[in-house]
C-alpha cells in the first residue's frame, strides 16, 4: 500500500465516527419527521435558533443511541 493510500485510509478513519453520527442522526430524524428532511433542518439552523435548538437535540439524542462521548 502506498504511503498516500494509507494516509487517505487514516484521515477517512478519522472522521468516520463524525460521518456515523451525521449518519444516525439523519435517519433517527427524517424517521420521525417525514414531512421535513435533515438537511432543510441543517440549513435552517444556521439562522433560526429554535431550529439550532432542534438540531442540537437531534445529536445529542444520536449520540447517546450510539454511545459517543458528547462534544460540547
Amino acid at each position: 500500500m502506498s504511503s498516500h493510500a494509507q494516509r487517505s485510509t487514516s484521515l477517512r478513519n478519522e472522521a468516520s465516527p463524525l460521518n456515523n453520527i451525521e449518519a444516525l442522526v439523519r435517519e433517527l430524524f427524517e424517521r420521525a419527521c417525514r414531512d421535513d428532511s435533515f438537511d432543510d433542518l441543517k440549513r435552517r439552523a444556521a439562522f433560526n435558533r429554535q431550529d439550532a435548538g432542534h438540531l442540537r437535540h437531534w445529536i445529542r439524542a444520536a449520540q447517546a443511541a450510539a454511545g459517543a462521548p458528547r462534544r460540547t
